[in-house]
């Protein structure tokens, strides 16, 4: 008897395909996904000029959130048709850029209407990775890696033809958000992406699995792991955060290393949070470099003895875990952490971790798995609320041990410049 691969499973079983999965001739060695939502055409005739010679197919997929004006796709849909195409089946067109480039563009407006607001971008990144699950099936993409991006990327020349570890369930892929001089809304997101490392670079001192970036414009992930997984999360904002957070449970995320994808600095309103929302809010601050943006340190110091704390409970679950955490942490710390604790039924955990696993080893993985990236950062935002207020980048390049490199600098432009340095990515 036979029985269906993960991948097969997944696509018969959990996979969004619209009208289902359109039979197209020809093969690329690579696919890269985007969403599109009121966007410029000029980031498709950016990528045809900057792709090389590498075999790809270009998967957009419309989508227009409720509500929305029904003409906020147009632009792109006229400059696609400009090329030489042909329609697939009802909400499916592959058009012809180039001898390597094709595009396929996915009318999730036409095939669902308008989308939910609280699925968006989610929605569109799960269709357009599930569809090109379904080619790799098929035999249409030979690679094995599902690549994520986003219209406000310029990819470096040579990108495709880079090899990533084979046993990764993911890659998270160097970006620089590129900015313009004397420019508010560039200097705005260059403070948001330091905030980003400065929290990255923390998770790493603490040899966390979930010390990566996750941003939907700049990571990879493998086919196999992907259907592990179920695919992207149906969410209007943070599906990439929590995509990795999955991924990361069924095997390693590799940071990748080299030439950053360019990122467009800009105000957006699409999302709920995250870096269109965090820039809109520092601009109003007036003071941007005074702004309390970044987590104080002590936050990742007190989450270090927490988690040297859970790792003794898993391999001596009899011991007395209050005492333990109060004397390791302090008895306020102790106290709020607890109460959160008590919420996730830790000592339900605990118990399971120590009678599924043989060794400290593997005990130490269940707990990985257990306390995950959410809930590291749940537990950062409940010392941030009740212990340690964020502090601005100023306070952060002043005051002592409040990155974990150093940076020897009070410029954001130089202190990204250290960060790149560290990380080995070049722009």
């Amino acid at each position: 008897m036979t029985y269906p691969t993960k991948v097969e499973k997944y696509l018969s079983t959990y996979a969004l395909l619209p009208g289902g999965c359109p039979d197209l001739s020809g093969e690329w060695q690579h696919v890269l996904v985007v969403p599109c939502y009121d966007e410029s055409p000029g980031f498709v005739e950016d990528f045809c000029r900057t792709h090389g010679s590498t075999s790809i197919l270009l998967l957009l997929v419309f989508n227009r959130p409720e509500g929305s004006p029904s003409t906020v796709n147009q632009q792109l849909r006229d400059r696609l048709a400009v090329w030489p195409h042909e329609a697939i089946k009802p909400g499916y067109t592959l058009h012809r850029a180039s001898e390597s480039l094709s595009i396929l563009s996915v009318d999730l407006e036409c095939l669902e209407g308008e989308t939910p607001r609280h699925q968006g971008v989610g929605r569109a990144r799960r269709t357009g990775c599930d569809l090109a699950l379904a080619l790799m099936d098929k035999g249409s993409i030979t690679s094995p890696w599902i690549v994520s991006g986003d219209a406000d990327c310029q990819w470096p020349t040579g990108f495709f033809q880079q090899r990533w570890p084979d046993e990764a369930s993911a890659i998270t892929l160097p970006f620089t958000h590129h900015g313009r001089e004397n420019d508010p809304i560039s200097a705005a997101t260059l403070l948001y992406e330091l905030k980003l490392h400065h929290y990255v670079l923390h998770l790493a001192a603490l040899g966390s699995p979930y010390a990566f970036h996750a941003l939907g414009s700049s990571f990879a992930v493998s086919a196999n792991a992907y259907a592990k997984v179920r695919g992207v999360p149906l969410r209007s904002a943070g599906e990439d955060f929590y995509l990795l957070n999955k991924l990361a449970k069924v095997g390693s995320i590799h940071r990748a290393t080299g030439p950053c994808i360019a990122i467009t600095s800009r105000q957006s309103p699409r999302v709920p949070f995250g870096t269109g929302p965090a820039v809109q809010h520092l601009l109003e601050t007036g003071d941007m470099s005074s702004a309390p943006l970044f987590y104080d340190a002590r936050c990742f110091k007190t989450l270090g003895g927490l988690l040297k704390v859970f790792h003794h409970w898993v391999n001596h679950p009899d011991a007395n875990m209050e005492v333990a955490l109060e004397q390791a942490l302090g008895s306020d710390i102790a106290s709020s952490v607890m109460t959160l604790l008590q919420q996730w039924h830790y000592q339900k955990a605990i118990a399971h971790i120590n009678n599924a696993a043989r060794t400290a080893t593997l005990r130490q993985q269940h707990t990985h798995v257990w306390l995950d990236g959410f809930k590291l950062l749940k537990l950062i935002h409940l010392l941030r609320d009740s212990h340690f207020p964020n502090i601005s980048f100023i306070d952060s390049v002043t005051q002592p041990a409040q990155w974990p490199i150093d940076l020897d600098t009070q410029s954001p432009a130089a202190a990204r410049q250290a960060v790149y340095g560290h990380l080995n990515w070049r722009f």
